[in-house]
């Protein structure tokens, strides 16, 4: 082995084990902390086909035990707000809008993607995996520290590598990790935990930039 993949292989190590999320999740299974570890190794280096095979798998696994049922449901109070939209719609558009599609759109479509999109934001905000999600604090979901706040700015700076360029795969990684997510139950235990190896490879961008670690293989 040379010695640069004995560096990486050593910090990528380091980062997934020095932060409150990866212990919380071997609390819960061992197996499931040893492959978020994995991924995490096999993100950095660059392995693409296994890294995109183990996410997407994990992904549909977690989507058929942890489904955020809610993004197919509509509680009374939401549909009462629904027959108003619609109604208020077809003032103005009329026929355009009051037909099956207008009618799908607005009792079907858009209510679960909207739930769909705020999944998306809370997954997005710094604060769920920096702050225990303070000041925004969801009311009926145990918020926990996932990283130590310290570890913020070094995160932001690896944000800023991320966007220089030249990282395209963490890129995809990152889209897809959170595509997946927002399927699953805010309520989930573990958080988004398919998020967890993209802040381990962006970490690992800024302490491998300040240990002058070449992150290329």
């Amino acid at each position: 082995m040379k010695r640069v993949t004995y560096i990486k292989l050593i910090l990528v190590f380091i980062i997934s084990l020095a932060n409150f999320w990866i212990w919380r999740i071997f609390s819960q299974s061992l197996l499931l902390g040893l492959l978020l570890i994995l991924i995490s190794v096999l993100l950095v280096f660059r392995i693409k086909i296994l890294t995109l095979v183990l996410v997407i798998l994990l992904g549909f696994v977690l989507i058929k035990t942890n489904l955020d049922t809610n993004l197919l449901k509509v509680s009374p109070l939401e549909n009462d707000q629904l027959v108003y939209r619609f109604e208020y719609y077809a003032q103005g558009f009329g026929k355009l809008y009051m037909n099956r599609i207008g009618l799908y759109l607005n009792y079907k479509l858009l209510p679960s993607l909207s739930k769909y999109q705020r999944n998306l934001a809370y997954n997005l905000d710094p604060n769920l995996y920096f702050f225990a999600n303070h000041p925004r604090e969801r009311a009926g979901i145990i918020e926990f520290g996932k990283f130590p706040a310290i570890t913020l700015p070094f995160f932001l700076f690896g944000i800023g590598l991320l966007l220089s360029g030249g990282f395209s795969f963490l890129v995809l990684y990152f889209v897809i990790a959170e595509f997946l997510s927002a399927f699953i139950l805010p309520e989930y235990v573990l958080g988004p935990i398919l998020i967890f190896p993209f802040v381990i490879g962006v970490l690992f961008l800024t302490f491998s930039r300040i240990l002058n670690v070449k992150y290329e293989n």
